[in-house]
């Protein structure tokens, strides 16, 4: 290892180097897919004026099962440069066995967390989440955090609900009272 120069004491410079040497074909493969991954993370995540994306995707064994773990954050900068933990949303992406694709959304404003679990199985979900829920309020509460709600969506009921109805004309939707800001 001594004999390695500075400039390869990270992995993406290392798997580059590796890939223009004379090696297996499945190996090279196995580089080149390792390689693609740590570039679109890189790419992925990204400063865009005063918002910062970052993600992360974790190799997961689950039993049996491998699975990545997709993690994304996004939301506005601190005068340090990390993501604002008052102001920001939280996306976790897992394919599970038996659960199947699970999204987990979580949005944060003014210290008020709102979470959205997209399966599925979200009734199974919601049934067995329910004795969690008053820890994770109060574990949220000890880091002054305060959750405002979980609700669990079935992507399947909202794709179809969405595609069988019309949209509902502005003069039957009812009265609307309020007001939109977008800055």
């Amino acid at each position: 290892m001594a004999d390695f120069p500075n400039d390869l004491e990270t992995l993406k410079p290392l798997l580059l180097k590796l890939l223009n040497e004379q090696i297996p074909a499945a190996i090279k493969e196995r580089a080149k897919q390792i390689l693609n991954r740590i570039t679109a993370q890189q790419i992925l995540s990204q400063e865009n004026g005063p918002i910062q994306n970052l993600l992360l995707t974790i190799p997961l064994n689950l039993g049996s099962t491998k699975t990545d773990l997709t993690l994304q954050w996004s939301g506005r900068k601190t005068k340090e440069g990390k993501i604002d933990p008052d102001y920001c949303r939280v996306l976790f992406y897992l394919e599970l066995e038996h659960l199947e694709e699970t999204v987990i959304d979580m949005q944060v404003q003014n210290r008020i967390i709102k979470v959205t679990v997209i399966n599925g199985h979200g009734a199974t979900l919601e049934e067995a989440a329910g004795q969690y829920l008053d820890i994770l309020r109060e574990n949220l509460g000890k880091m002054d955090y305060r959750l405002s709600g979980v609700s669990f969506v079935n992507p399947v009921y909202e794709k179809e609900r969405d595609l069988r109805g019309e949209p509902i004309p502005f003069t039957e939707a009812g009265s609307y009272s309020g007001v939109d800001i977008r800055i």
